[in-house]
């Protein structure tokens, strides 16, 4: 499977729009794929922190849709402080790949993956992922065991 990303399209208020945010419509790509939306800080080793992920058959139309959605425009005004992006990329799909099965793969994988990295993703309900957060205190080896970990439950579990 194979994504084809394109550059960070910056959010701004959409106070005008009666909005909470607000995106230059011209800019995402009209095809199929997956969008991120995020926030950018630089003073942090990990200077990008995914806040909710999304799949489309239209990006454009899905992310302009999202515009309206409180709970996630919400989550995105009241993340800590960081410039707010939107991510997004195009599915290409290979030979005998059907967008329709590969594009919800694609997104629960980035799903997983911010989970599994500590973002906090709005849309993690849902996902029926189920996880463990486990957490070190005291003299833990930092250079081989982080402060912090996430990983996926078992369906038995």
């Amino acid at each position: 499977m194979h994504l084809e990303w394109s550059r960070p399209i910056p959010l701004k208020d959409g106070s005008r729009e009666n909005l909470l945010c607000a995106v230059d419509l011209a800019k995402p790509p009209t095809a199929g794929g997956v969008y991120t939306f995020g926030r950018q800080r630089k003073d942090q080793d990990r200077n990008f922190e995914a806040l909710y992920v999304g799949k489309a058959n239209t990006i454009r139309r899905r992310v302009r849709g999202q515009l309206k959605n409180l709970p996630v425009m919400l989550h995105l005004k009241n993340a800590r402080q960081g410039r707010r992006l939107l991510l997004t990329a195009k599915f290409v799909g290979q030979p005998g790949q059907r967008a329709g099965k590969c594009i919800p793969i694609i997104e629960r994988a980035l799903i997983r993956y911010f989970l599994s990295e500590g973002h906090d993703l709005v849309n993690k309900q849902g996902t029926r992922l189920r996880r463990h957060e486990i957490k070190s205190d005291g003299k833990h080896p930092k250079r081989f065991i982080p402060k912090q970990m996430f990983v996926d439950r078992g369906r038995g579990e």
